[in-house]
């Protein structure tokens, strides 16, 4: 992936297409290469219990009336990704300066233990580049430590509590873990403009973060800017990060390396075992990194930089020499 300067993570998208145009072209203006326009759909678990006690046939009818109305609902509550007419956007100053600009998708949801499994085959979700979660407990950051291969991005977000009622800010070992598979961790900063309270709940949220990541490692600042008042511009985001502990070189990279390294891992899973990427060719818009043009070698080295995918190309590389060894020892056994 060509380099990225400064990305906005977290644009979001509340149904009024002019509104988030003129949050992305601010954003231009301000000097972020890369946008993330994202669309929050809440709690994705919405499943009513049925009555234990009802006779075997009603159950029967209710729970198939219970899953046509799911199905229903999923698709409701998922819309498509939205995605920006480029030319609509003023990107002269970028490609003067010899760089490009490039959008992303991204959903936002709240999950549990009972909606992750069902959440992460829903074939909707594969839409997006980015998928964000919310958790409720450590319970359920552990199991997307284990098995969370479909998400970018833990999200404080919308988690509009105490840092002391925020559990799993307590748990350093499995936010290390969390970290150390790829799954990164989200502060928004525009809750820090929405009044005293959002402001303390803001900052105590964040210093607890950088303390149990070691210094923001791990780490991405997004604004979560639904209009323009919330936007800022990097630098200033940057000198944000100083107030709650970072120096300033270490508060920019919140914006810069560390957004690129969710976006690389967002394209990681566009791809099959991590080496063939699959795309729809009816969309105009490339969909990721990779499809905008750049060189695939230079492209390859940035992917061969991380772990998930080393190991993966490592497994394809064994497989096909076992293969390669079965086809060999057949064709001399017919002999």
């Amino acid at each position: 992936m060509k380099k990225i300067h400064f990305a906005d993570l977290n644009i979001k998208h509340r149904g009024n297409p002019k509104q988030t145009l003129a949050n992305v072209k601010r954003a231009v203006r301000m000097g972020y290469d890369a946008v993330v326009i994202n669309i929050d759909i809440g709690n994705y678990s919405q499943v009513d219990i049925d009555n234990l006690q009802q006779p075997p046939n009603k159950k029967k009818k209710i729970q198939q009336k219970k899953e046509a109305n799911e199905e229903s609902l999923t698709q409701t509550i998922i819309p498509d990704p939205f995605i920006l007419n480029e030319s609509e956007l003023d990107i002269s100053t970028f490609l003067q300066n010899g760089k490009s600009f490039r959008q992303f998708s991204r959903l936002t949801v709240t999950l549990d233990e009972n909606s992750v499994h069902k959440f992460q085959h829903d074939a909707r979700v594969k839409k997006y580049d980015i998928i964000a979660v919310r958790v409720p407990n450590e319970q359920l950051l552990l199991t997307l430590q284990r098995k969370g291969d479909f998400v970018d991005l833990v999200t404080l977000d919308g988690i509009n509590s105490d840092v002391r009622d925020v559990s799993w800010l307590f748990k350093q070992k499995i936010v290390q873990s969390c970290v150390n598979v790829g799954i990164y961790f989200e502060i928004t900063y525009s809750k820090a403009l929405q009044g005293s309270e959002r402001r303390r709940q803001f900052f105590s949220c964040a210093r607890k973060l950088i303390e149990i990541t070691r210094g923001g490692n791990g780490v991405v600042l997004s604004s979560g800017a639904d209009e323009l008042i919330s936007l800022r511009a990097p630098y200033d985001v940057g000198n944000l990060s100083t107030l709650f502990g970072l120096p300033l070189m270490t508060g920019r990279k919140l914006i810069s390396e560390n957004a690129q390294n969710v976006l690389l891992r967002a394209q990681t899973r566009k791809t099959i075992k991590g080496a063939i990427h699959v795309t729809d060719f009816s969309t105009k818009t490339p969909i990721i990194p990779s499809a905008t043009g750049q060189d695939c070698v230079q492209m390859f080295k940035q992917l061969s930089k991380i772990e998930e995918f080393k190991a993966e190309m490592n497994e394809i590389n064994e497989s096909s020499k076992k293969a390669s060894n079965e086809v060999t020892a057949a064709q001399c056994h017919s002999k």
